[in-house]
């Protein structure tokens, strides 16, 4: 069995962490407050209910 990677990531309006799968192991994250046009992200919403965006570079 393969172990799934996951980062915790902090949404940039409330501090609220979370944990997000990650594509691969060796990707780095970067949080964002808006959608871009392009790359490959996943999506997350807080307790709150702050969406933003998790790009993986």
């Amino acid at each position: 069995m393969q172990a799934i990677a996951t980062k915790a990531v902090t949404c940039p309006h409330c501090g609220e962490s979370a944990t997000v799968s990650l594509p691969r192991e060796e990707v780095d994250v970067k949080v964002r407050q808006s959608v871009a046009a392009f790359g490959d992200h996943t999506t997350v919403t807080c307790s709150d209910g702050h969406t933003y965006w998790v790009y993986f570079c």
